[in-house]
């Protein structure tokens, strides 16, 4: 039962009431859930997290390294802004991990060349594309070794705190080479997902304007022009329209097999 002192209500307390529970136990019984359910969410913080899926034919590769970052970006923070850092650890660096051929027909300016997961590829009669890639398929081709990828890095990128962005022809091969240096300890890596040839984007379109049928996807013809050619894929070298070096210089080019270049 309660009294009534004026206006104000003032309940008895009662054995099993909250109010008559210890005040420490109390606390440590709230806590002790709390802490738990923290510790939990740490040890789970510190599993790889896979916010992306790259995927190329049957292959599944989950994206475990910091973020992804676009071309512009890339750009602006690698060759614009270049030397405006007060700590060289702080300066940005593109890794190129396309072959040796590929990085020799252009690249981006200042990037490093560690090709991954292969170095070289033998091309059929077909030939290769004006950006260095094989036509129509390889004959045979020179691998790279994950460990050794991991290692001329890091004798070329000793801080792992170092912002790096890895690139390579349409955003797959960058998405390994990505991982393998988070795994390595690197602590800012970030792929450049549209590449630097990248792809004809999709979209889906409604052929009859019929809402009952369903939209197919086509290619988009980015550059407005009519027609549907390599200038409207989404990368570095033809949409984007970015600066293109082709210099081969020997700090940036892969000594271990500077003679395939």
């Amino acid at each position: 039962m309660w009294h009534n002192h004026g206006t104000h209500k003032f309940f008895p307390r009662k054995r099993g009431d909250i109010m008559n529970v210890p005040i420490k136990p109390l606390i440590v019984a709230l806590a002790v859930p709390t802490l738990t359910a923290m510790f939990s969410a740490g040890a789970q913080a510190d599993e790889p997290q896979c916010f992306f899926e790259s995927r190329s034919g049957d292959s599944v590769e989950c994206a475990i390294y910091h973020s992804e970052i676009s071309n512009t970006r890339a750009f602006l923070e690698t060759v614009v802004n270049r030397g405006k850092w007060m700590r060289p650890s702080k300066r940005a660096v593109i890794i190129d991990v396309r072959s040796t051929p590929e990085y020799k027909a252009g690249h981006p300016e200042h990037a490093y060349n560690v090709p991954y997961p292969f170095i070289y590829q033998e091309c059929t009669a077909a030939g290769r594309t004006v950006d260095g890639a094989c036509k129509s398929g390889k004959v045979s081709e020179i691998a790279q070794d994950p460990e050794a990828f991991k290692q001329y890095v890091e004798s070329i990128i000793p801080n792992k705190d170092t912002p790096i962005y890895t690139m390579c022809r349409t955003g797959v091969r960058s998405v390994a080479a990505a991982n393998r240096l988070t795994e390595a300890g690197y602590t800012n890596v970030r792929n450049m997902w549209e590449g630097f040839v990248g792809i004809n984007l999709k979209a889906p379109f409604d052929l009859d304007d019929d809402p009952a049928t369903p939209t197919v996807e086509l290619p988009v013809d980015l550059n407005h022009d009519g027609l549907l050619t390599d200038a409207d894929k989404n990368g570095w070298l033809y949409h984007q329209g970015l600066p293109v070096d082709k210099r081969l210089l020997p700090k940036l080019i892969y000594q271990p097999r500077a003679d395939l270049y």
